[in-house]
C-alpha cells in the first residue's frame, strides 16, 4: 500500500487541480442577463408594493381603447382623493386586432417606465388618444411626447424595439389571458373583478370605501 500511495497522492492533486480550473473556466464566461421581471408601473410606494390597508387598483388597458381613454380621469381624479390609500397598477394588453397603434403605443410606456417616466406617456397617450388613433405614422407622434417630457430620445426609440420592453408588455397580456382578461378597460379592485357598470367615479369610490380599513 505504501508503494502506491505516492500515485494515489498524485492522482488527488491533479483531480483537485482540474476541478478548480473548470470552475475558473465557468466563472470567467459571460452569464446571461437575468429576465427582466415584466411589473406594471403603478401609482405606489416607491417600491411598488402597496402598504398594508392599501386598496390595489389593477387595470388591464389599451391605450387606443376609447372606454379606456374614459376611464384615465376617473381613475386620475381618484387618485387625487384617495392619495396613499390607493394604488393603482396598469398592466398592458393591447387588442392589436381592434387597434393598429395599440401594441406599438404599449411599447412607447413602457420604454419611457425604464427612465422612470411611465406615468408621464401614459397621461399623454391617453389625453392625446383621439389625435394619433387615426395617424397613420404613430412613431413620430410618440417620439414628440418622449421629447416633451425630457427623455433620452435615443435610449427611448432604441427601448421601443427592444426586447425588455417586448417581454414587458407580453407577461402582462399573458398575465391578463390567464386571468380570463379579453376586453378592455378590466379592473380588479384586490384582486376582485369589478364589473363595467361600476367603472365610473361614484361606483368605483363605492369599491374603494368597502376595502379601506374602518378608522379606530
Amino acid at each position: 500500500m505504501k508503494r502506491y500511495l505516492p500515485f494515489v497522492i498524485i492522482a488527488a492533486v491533479l483531480v483537485a487541480a482540474v476541478g478548480a480550473g473548470v470552475m475558473m473556466f465557468r466563472s470567467s464566461q459571460p452569464q446571461p442577463p437575468a429576465t427582466p421581471t415584466p411589473a406594471s408601473d403603478s401609482r405606489a410606494t416607491s417600491n411598488g408594493l402597496a402598504s398594508k390597508g392599501v386598496v390595489t387598483i389593477d387595470e388591464y388597458g389599451d391605450y387606443q381603447c376609447p372606454p379606456c381613454g374614459g376611464l384615465h380621469p376617473i381613475l386620475k381624479t381618484l387618485k387625487g382623493e384617495y392619495g396613499g390609500r390607493i394604488q393603482i397598477a396598469f398592466h398592458h394588453f393591447p387588442l392589436t386586432q381592434l387597434h393598429n397603434h395599440a401594441l406599438e403605443a404599449s411599447y412607447a410606456a413602457a420604454a419611457a417606465g425604464l427612465q422612470g417616466k411611465f406615468w408621464e406617456m401614459h397621461d399623454l397617450l391617453y389625453e392625446n388618444q383621439s389625435l394619433w388613433s387615426q395617424m397613420g405614422d404613430f412613431r413620430p407622434i410618440v417620439i414628440n411626447f418622449a421629447r416633451q417630457i425630457g427623455l433620452d430620445v435615443q435610449r427611448f426609440t432604441r427601448d421601443m424595439d427592444g426586447l425588455q420592453v417586448v417581454t414587458i408588455v407580453s407577461e402582462d397580456s399573458r398575465r391578463a389571458s390567464a386571468l380570463g382578461v379579453n376586453s378592455t378597460p378590466t379592473v380588479f379592485i384586490n384582486d376582485q373583478l369589478i364589473p363595467n357598470d361600476k367603472l365610473t367615479v361614484e361606483g368605483l369610490r363605492k369599491e374603494i370605501n368597502q376595502r379601506l380599513p374602518v378608522s379606530p
